[in-house]
């Protein structure tokens, strides 16, 4: 009953999401696309769950902790979808491995979202179908073990926990803690533990989240703080992921910068037959790079698949980048202007406005 619930659930952003496919472009100045998304719904990681928690013994079988569920795994395939109804003169009807870079984080969910995306994105066609019962070829994929990963993992880094246990220790988030004190201590008789940070919530609010989709009746206490104001209490911890320069940097200067580089490589012909560049990874990837770029409005945790695109354009021989942003609010992706300059961002004008934020190669291990 519980599987037969959570899909009508999901249903209506489901059919929303193929509603979004129906948007292709047709704009002939496209010459690039990076796209990173959220991976799809995924049952609680041992991590999130707390001392007084009522499911903490759960398996969660057959999927296991952390993974994708199958209204997550639906929910990645349509973004690749989407992707083939927007992109699909762009791309052209095949499959071919130049014109794609597919990169994942070193998490199962993550790689699977990555493979079921790809699978919406490349169907077999004509000479690439091999088995005419299965729609579906495989397409490769990279990632980068999670300790070496500062692209998409740099809040991982050994120099970004540095900066941010030097952050914590200032008082400044603790100062804004005392704000919610009252809140903060009933979380903690009922929860178990003692509530310290942002990020002591910010992983409750995704225990008590992902519980809940999948089917379990959270405790009667949770019904004062969740889901509020839990859920925007845990939206403070991005602002602490990205509350010093030196933290933006790793937290989402490092993936922002690999775009503008790569957009250099195309426009300089470097990498002539790339297309597009894939990255499955997380909501705080998404919520970073939003408040690096200025756009975060109104503050809010990205949707499961949410996405964003950064397009590059050739408009009368002048490069520049549009940004669109997809979580599942409007009909289709929204069209984002950054501050201090048009939609269609000059792709130099675009670098030198984040400049300040692109880091040092050595700055993750810098400690």
């Amino acid at each position: 009953m519980k599987d037969i619930y959570t899909v009508l659930l999901a249903l209506p952003l489901i059919l929303h999401n193929f509603e979004i496919t129906c948007a292709p472009v047709e704009d002939d100045s496209l010459i690039l696309v990076h796209v990173i998304f959220r991976h799809g719904n995924r049952t609680p990681s041992l991590e999130e769950m707390y001392p007084k928690d009522p499911y903490r013994n759960e398996k969660y079988f057959p999927f296991g902790l952390g993974q994708l569920t199958n209204v997550g795994k639906k929910r990645e395939f349509m973004i690749g979808k989407a992707l083939r109804n927007r992109y699909n003169k762009f791309l052209g009807p095949y499959y071919y491995p130049e014109i794609v870079e597919a990169r994942s984080t070193d998490y199962n969910r993550t790689k699977m979202s990555l493979e079921l995306a790809l699978a919406g994105l490349f169907p077999p066609r004509g000479e690439e179908v091999w088995n005419y019962w299965l729609n579906w070829q495989p397409v490769p994929y990279n990632y980068v073990p999670q300790a070496n990963d500062n692209v998409l993992l740099g809040t991982l880094c050994p120099n970004f926990v540095k900066k941010t246990k030097e952050y914590l220790q200032s008082g400044r988030e603790q100062t804004e803690l005392a704000k919610y004190r009252e809140v903060l201590d009933y979380i903690s008789e009922n929860a178990g533990f003692n509530v310290t940070s942002f990020l002591d919530v910010y992983s409750l609010y995704f225990g008590l989240t992902t519980e809940a989709e999948w089917g379990f009746e959270l405790p009667e206490w949770t019904q004062k703080v969740y889901p509020e104001p839990i859920t925007q209490l845990a939206i403070n911890e991005y602002y602490t992921q990205t509350a010093t320069t030196e933290l933006m940097q790793m937290s989402a200067g490092y993936f922002l910068q690999k775009v503008i580089q790569d957009s250099y490589s195309k426009i300089n012909n470097t990498n002539s037959d790339r297309k597009i560049y894939m990255y499955a990874a997380h909501e705080n990837n998404i919520a970073d790079l939003l408040i690096l770029l200025g756009v975060f409005e109104p503050p809010h945790i990205p949707n499961y698949g949410a996405y964003v695109l950064l397009e590059l354009h050739s408009v009368n021989n002048k490069y520049g980048i549009r940004i669109f942003y997809e979580n599942y609010q409007e009909t289709r992706p929204q069209l984002l202007k950054v501050p201090n300059c048009d939609s269609f961002c000059k792709i130099d004008q675009f670098a030198s406005l984040y400049e300040e934020y692109m880091p040092d190669p050595d700055l993750c291990y810098s400690v």
